[in-house]
């Protein structure tokens, strides 16, 4: 398998707002644009995983990757966190008005736009903090997260973010 993202960070994060925007008709609030883009990526790593290594789990192995994207989530304060999408995001430099879905999704990613799709409808009905709590809950943000540092800017291994995830037993 390899370990290469199916898409970048910055054109999932495009997705997500204009899905946002297209269901509510106003921009998505930071906190759930990274915690739909560390939940996305945790669900989809930890499904294809246990997908892969399960054969009970489903019928049919998925030849995509584990990884969503190659960008690393950082443990922040409020939970997981691309810094450069929150950058380009606080600047409003992620231009989503006029994009090209098919461009993103080709027929190959059909499963994954499903997978997207279906986890995206139910992250967007939780509130904002509601999203943070159960980020919170994480073994991979918590221990990566230091309280009494200075500047809250460890890496969270994505290995261990799958891992967490592939173990669970709902994905």
């Amino acid at each position: 398998m390899k370990k290469e993202g199916i898409f970048s960070a910055l054109d999932l994060a495009k997705y997500i707002c204009y899905m946002y925007y297209k269901k509510y008709k106003k921009d998505i609030s930071p906190i759930k644009l990274q915690k739909s883009l560390y939940f996305c990526f945790a669900y989809w790593g930890g499904y294809v995983r246990k997908n892969n290594k399960n054969k009970n789990f489903v019928e049919e192995r998925i030849s995509l990757s584990e990884y969503l994207f190659d960008d690393t989530f950082k443990a922040w304060v409020y939970g997981p966190v691309i810094p450069e999408i929150f950058k380009k995001y606080k600047n409003k430099n992620i231009d989503y008005a006029d994009l090209d879905v098919d461009c993103i999704f080709d027929k190959t990613n059909i499963t994954v736009k499903e997978a997207i799709d279906s986890l995206l409808n139910e992250l967007f009905e939780v509130s904002d903090f509601k999203l943070v709590s159960i980020s919170h809950e994480d073994e991979c943000w918590k221990n990566h997260f230091d309280i009494f540092a200075d500047d809250h800017d460890e890496d969270i291994p994505p290995e261990e973010i799958i891992n967490e995830y592939a173990l669970r037993k709902t994905v």
